[in-house]
């Protein structure tokens, strides 16, 4: 359902909101999870290790994906929140199109370079076969990825998290059903695992178009969709700027994985197994941080500029809530699912620097969850600078402090560099947060309403 986020008791919003896009996130995390569960207990640790591998190379493309939906969910919440309906259904058909010729051109470069991609990546030679086929498989399935992440784009800036959710059901369930059938029953391993996966996304999306479709007939103006090339240019000025930024963080994660890399296969297969944990366990202070860019983008499209000071408040403390109970589940059975995801019972340093790192990044991770909300505030706000900067400080510092940890210290050492990367985000995200926000007038804020208006 369509949701102004202009009214209304903030920390229900917030929390309303959010809920669904964290549970629609962990349901998709859960089918990654599926992939290596079932990979760990029926194919072995290489097979396991090789989608780890595979994952994190093609983390580049998903993240312009990401880079996509996160300009075009502004750009359609700030009109949506103006009430401007005609710029919103020309912000839908304009997303769309980009995001099918981006996805096209995309499936076939990476079915070519795929295997360059993983030898670049400093793949052990062992995984490269298995490791290519899945890479292989998976790009067919892009241009779908590429398209969920602008129905999910388009949800969300119309306030409705549900769609996502509903969609990421049925997805996680078709995929978990494949994966037992393709890879346990069926003998088919890694090539298994990738036909299940670009199954789910081919499905999941189909599934969300018609979702998006009943959503849109709440809109009950007549104004037709059109391409519009006003809309394509703040489409493309906010995306580039938030691709360029997750393609840092892509080659931060890809330099990072690299390092892990040189330390071996069972070393890989624990950090595979930790950080996919780690992906849904954070899921919530994540979400929460997602939610307060369409809330930002609503509010400061309403010109209701002191909304989003409350809700900045309202999300910290529902990330200290979250971290809470993320901390006591991890630090109480983080053994216990490590060791699900490992065939080895017995793989002592798998499992011991699997858990290490899970521990030492949960710890922290009320640090990422302030360091979310402040830079989902300046991306609501459109400072697509200040966003960019949050972020690319944030990687140079985790990789930086991960190679001098390894260097110095050690293997045992290198999680640390993940709350280090953090803090030098939250302290620059916040810095200029200050500088957007606790101005009288402040030209960014108030170019974007009158352009808005114009």
């Amino acid at each position: 359902m369509i949701s102004d986020m202009t009214k209304g008791d903030t920390y229900k919003v917030l929390f309303k909101f959010s809920l669904y896009i964290a549970a629609g996130n962990m349901l998709q995390q859960l089918y990654n999870l599926a992939d290596i569960y079932i990979l760990g207990r029926y194919a072995g640790v290489n097979a396991m290790a090789a989608v780890g591998a595979a994952s994190n190379s093609v983390v580049l493309l998903i993240n312009i994906a990401v880079g996509l939906n996160m300009g075009t969910n502004v750009v359609i919440a700030t009109s949506f929140g103006k009430k401007n309906i005609q710029q919103v259904k020309n912000g839908i058909k304009t997303g769309i199109l980009i995001a099918t010729a981006i996805g096209i051109a995309f499936t076939i470069l990476g079915i070519i370079f795929s295997k360059w991609i993983l030898l670049v990546t400093n793949t052990p030679i062992e995984l490269i076969k298995d490791a290519n086929t899945y890479l292989r498989i998976y790009f067919c399935g892009l241009v779908f990825l590429f398209l969920f992440n602008i129905i999910i784009a388009i949800s969300q800036a119309l306030g409705d998290s549900k769609t996502t959710f509903c969609s990421l059901i049925l997805s996680t369930l078709i995929n978990i059903f494949l994966d037992v059938y393709l890879i346990k029953y069926r003998g088919l391993g890694i090539k298994g695992a990738a036909i299940a996966t670009v199954i789910a996304e081919t499905l999941c999306f189909l599934f969300g178009v018609v979702m998006l479709f009943k959503l849109l007939r709440q809109i009950k103006e007549t104004q037709v969709y059109k391409y519009d090339f006003n809309e394509q240019e703040k489409i493309i000025n906010e995306s580039i700027p938030a691709v360029l930024q997750r393609s840092v963080i892509a080659i931060g994660v890809t330099l990072m994985q690299s390092l892990i890399n040189s330390y071996g296969v069972n070393i890989m297969a624990g950090y595979t197994a930790a950080t996919k944990l780690f992906s849904l366990v954070s899921l919530p202070v994540m979400d929460i941080g997602n939610a307060v860019t369409t809330f930002t983008a609503q509010n400061i499209g309403a010109n209701e500029k002191n909304r989003v000071k409350e809700g900045i408040l309202a999300a910290i403390v529902l990330d200290m809530c979250f971290s809470i109970f993320i901390l006591v589940l991890v630090f109480g059975f983080g053994r216990q699912i490590i060791t699900f995801f490992i065939s080895n019972d017995n793989n002592v340093e798998a499992i011991g620097f699997g858990l290490r790192y899970i521990r030492i990044t949960c710890v922290f991770q009320i640090i990422q969850g302030i360091l979310q909300v402040y830079n989902g505030v300046i991306r609501g706000a459109s400072d697509v600078k200040g966003f960019m900067g949050s972020f690319t400080l944030n990687l140079f510092a985790r990789v930086s402090c991960g190679y001098a940890l390894a260097y110095f210290l050690g293997l045992r050492y290198i999680p640390y560099a993940w709350p280090v990367g953090w803090a030098v985000g939250l302290a620059t995200g916040y810095l200029r947060y200050a500088k957007l926000f606790q101005n009288a007038r402040n030209p960014i804020i108030e170019n974007k309403i009158i352009d808005e208006r114009s």
